[in-house]
């Protein structure tokens, strides 16, 4: 039979943030899953110089250590917590479920029809609107898209204690309470009958606000330390266990398409590797997060809270920056790593059908982003949201017969009225100690 050789099907993968930068924790790993990893130490030989051989390659000798490598998660509504915990720092975290509620059109609203949302009303109008006015669009779509505008932009008290979105189909209001529990219950939603304004209420109030049965967390940019792991790489069959500590997280990338798995490739740094042992030096592994992935079907992306247009790929990236310092120290490994200039970019590919991203890229504006995954039939969603967004101009190119497309690169920054430039949201049935640091 020969000698056991290790397979990627028995790899495993444990991790659990270390106390102190570069020192392991000795337990406690939870059993992370992943597509591929190349994590893991390499220490090249360096050139010889010395003359007098002749021509003889002089004796190499042994260069500084590195360790860095890609792995490729799942986005999984419960493990990518972690990864995002390492990313941005421990989030805020609090139990309960927001309410929401809906006003779907069956057609246009009639000229002077209302719609009522935390107490204010908002009127449709086909000339010129005036404050808490609604102009009324070519298509339904058309009026939902500026009325989802307009209410986010609110600062009615009432109306801004929710924040609304459009529908996939374009003809109706998403509506969910921002405070989570049951105070969201009494958020009052109204339309006219007379004049019609065709809409038809999810209730008189928005529902399903519950100060138990779920969990949201809230990561934001901006944190000035950022964690580290230790991540040990397991071949339970040779066996072999590498444990990589003084590991952090520098970029996550994120690619958007209409099928196929939704993973995140994490580009990881870490401080050295411990030699291989035939014993695991953490013991068993936690397997308590099952695996509930997000799919590509269910991502889109939101710009005012209003669907991109013809969005046929998206690609986002997220850097933390990170600089290794090169310190010199007997081993050959690096001393630490600072936290460096973030970078929060991405493209949006489209097939020309407006002018909407291309006036905002020529005229110099700024937008916020929201790149959101649901997983159905349940409450988990996970939201990455960019405050302040800008666009350059981008070509049109027609290479045949078929649809135009437009590529537009994009590079958020920081939206001072927030005091942050991005913020993500995860909505799972994890409790916030499970992300922790401590």
């Amino acid at each position: 039979m020969g000698r056991t050789r290790a397979r990627g099907a028995n790899a495993r993968m444990g991790l659990k943030f270390e106390k102190a930068y570069g020192f392991p924790e000795a337990s406690g790993y939870r059993r992370m899953s992943f597509s591929s990893t190349s994590l893991g130490e390499e220490q090249p030989l360096e050139d010889g110089d010395l003359r007098g051989n002749g021509r003889e390659p002089d004796e190499p000798e042994v260069g500084p250590s590195d360790d860095q490598g890609d792995a490729v998660v799942p986005i999984c509504a419960r493990q990518f917590g972690i990864w995002l915990t390492m990313m941005f720092g421990a989030p805020t975290s609090a139990a309960g479920k927001p309410a929401k509620g809906s006003i779907v059109f069956s057609a246009q609203p009639a000229n002077n029809a209302t719609i009522s949302v935390g107490g204010q009303t908002f009127t449709f109008v086909s000339g010129s609107p005036t404050a808490n006015q609604i102009k009324i669009g070519s298509t339904i779509a058309a009026t939902v898209e500026v009325a989802v505008r307009q209410l986010n932009a609110s600062a009615v008290p009432g109306v801004a204690a929710a924040t609304y979105r459009q529908n996939p189909r374009g003809n109706g209001i998403l509506i969910e309470a921002d405070a989570l529990g049951i105070a969201g219950n009494s958020f009052a939603i109204e339309a006219s009958s007379t004049p019609a304004s065709n809409a038809t209420l999810s209730g008189a109030t928005l529902t399903g606000g519950a100060a138990t049965g779920g969990y949201r967390h809230t990561f934001e940019s901006g944190a000035a330390v950022l964690p580290s792991a230790g991540i040990e790489i397991q071949h339970p069959e040779v066996p072999s266990f590498h444990m990589n500590y003084g590991v952090a997280l520098n970029t996550i990338a994120i690619q958007m398409q209409r099928s196929g798995r939704l993973t995140a490739t994490l580009g990881l740094i870490a401080q050295g590797e411990d030699p291989a042992a035939e014993v695991s030096a953490v013991g068993a592994l936690d397997d308590g997060l099952d695996v509930i992935r997000f799919s590509q079907f269910s991502g889109s992306v939101l710009r005012y809270g209003v669907p991109v247009a013809d969005l046929v790929s998206g690609q986002l990236n997220l850097s933390n920056g990170l600089d290794p310092v090169p310190g010199m120290r007997g081993d050959g490994r690096i001393t630490g790593i600072d936290a460096g200039d973030p970078e929060w970019t991405g493209q949006l590919g489209v097939r020309y059908s407006g002018p909407e991203l291309q006036q905002q890229a020529e005229n110099g504006e700024a937008c916020d982003l929201e790149f959101s995954w649901w997983r159905p039939g349940t409450d988990f969603i996970l939201r990455i949201i960019l405050h302040r967004v800008r666009m350059p101009k981008a070509k049109r190119p027609i290479t045949n017969g078929g649809g135009v497309q437009a590529d537009y690169g994009f590079r958020a920054a920081l939206d001072r009225s927030l005091g942050k430039s991005l913020t993500v949201i995860l909505d799972n049935d994890v409790a916030g100690a499970v992300y922790a640091l401590a």
